[in-house]
């Protein structure tokens, strides 16, 4: 049984191995491109997706809550302190609220309230829905 199964594999495994379907070339140039061709539908969801923010569950440091005057100049302090950590500013009536950070799991909020404690010691985190990074174009 199993030589005949072998046997079976070995007469088939070329045929299964080099079926193309018909009309279909193999293209032996080493360009290293790759060209898709798509529905102009298909462009336009794949165009208008990363338009969009997709947002996720996960984790804030909340630095401020107050007026909208202190509240403006607290995120801009920050953002010039803090360039590469993102900054939002929301109203919760009656008061401003000031986060900062998109930050996937506890452990990133925890050492960024480490880092944010010394200069806003009333600081403290937050679940909340966070941004996805933006993935880079390629063009």
């Amino acid at each position: 049984m199993r030589s005949i199964l072998t046997h079976t594999l070995l007469v088939l495994l070329p045929a299964i191995t080099s079926a193309q379907s018909p009309g279909a070339s193999q293209d032996t140039s080493a360009s290293g491109q790759v060209h898709i061709d798509a529905e102009p539908r298909i462009e336009k969801l794949m165009t208008s997706y990363g338009e969009h923010k997709h947002m996720q569950r996960g984790y804030r440091v909340q630095i401020f809550l107050g007026d909208r005057k202190t509240a403006e100049e607290t995120k801009r302090s920050f953002l010039q302190k803090n360039p590469d950590i993102p900054a939002y500013l929301s109203w919760l009536a009656p008061n401003f609220r000031l986060r900062v950070g998109d930050l996937h799991t506890r452990l990133q909020a925890e050492h960024l309230l480490r880092d944010m404690k010394l200069q806003y010691p009333g600081s403290y985190i937050v679940p909340d829905d966070i941004e996805m990074p933006a993935l880079p174009t390629a063009r």
